[in-house]
């Protein structure tokens, strides 16, 4: 009896292990196909070895994602960066494992080194490297949500331009395309919203906290996409 019940519970891990692979595949492809990414360059092993021996242990999402892709140059140097864990010595003493870094160094992301255990930890940003507010729930969907903002602004067919837009505008932004569900609370104190109906563009609707302003910006991968997303934005919003 011991023994099946063993057995089951074996087989049972086995299976959540091998959904939850999968289910980071799917969000790490999901970021590849929106930067049109083909061979991704990933860190090694023994790179990671050696970042564990300064840092300690990593979440298994965000090492599996710096294995997979971290070392992707399309992926590191864009609006804003994906750094190496703790990459500036100033970090180092934080109590979080800091990944992401606004181009200024004015916002960064990271996690709790209290919670390295999780597979998929919550996801915390600051401002000062004192104050820390939760961005997000998930390693992984804040990656999703960081990426489709950075598209928004980088990927190679937009407008060039940044756009203020109204409570009404946005409601009609809403009605036009199909609202993403990764977001980001608290990134250079906005909320991010995305919005996308494929994988070849994005729009980003930056909400300041207290402020009744929203900034917009957009940009697709093809041209084609990013004529429809034109076409279909044309007279929303005033140029910054």
């Amino acid at each position: 009896m011991f023994k099946k019940i063993k057995q089951y519970l074996y087989t049972l891990m086995k299976s959540f292990y091998k959904e939850r692979m999968i289910f980071m595949e799917e969000k790490f492809n999901e970021i590849l196909q929106l930067f049109c990414i083909e061979n991704p360059e990933g860190y090694s092993v023994k790179d990671m070895e050696k970042i564990k021996q300064t840092v300690g242990e990593l979440p298994e999402v965000l090492e599996k994602f710096y294995l997979k892709c971290g070392n992707t140059t399309d992926l590191r140097y864009l609006q804003d960066n994906l750094i190496f864990p703790n990459e500036y010595p100033y970090m180092k003493d934080w109590e979080y494992i800091i990944f992401f870094d606004e181009n200024q160094g004015v916002c960064q992301a990271g996690i709790k080194k209290t919670d390295v255990k999780m597979s998929d930890p919550p996801v915390y940003v600051s401002m000062d490297g004192k104050a820390w507010v939760k961005s997000s729930d998930k390693v992984s969907d804040f990656l999703v949500a960081m990426y489709g903002y950075q598209a928004s602004i980088c990927l190679e067919y937009s407008p060039e331009e940044f756009y203020w837009i109204t409570k009404e505008e946005k409601d009609k932004v809403e009605q036009l395309f199909t609202k993403r569900k990764e977001e980001m609370k608290r990134w250079m104190n906005c909320s991010i919203t995305l919005y996308g109906d494929n994988c070849h563009g994005r729009i980003a609707l930056m909400h300041p906290e207290g402020e009744d302003d929203i900034q917009m910006n957009y940009a697709a991968n093809t041209k084609e996409e990013y004529e429809r997303m034109a076409k279909l934005l044309k007279g929303i919003g005033e140029p910054i």
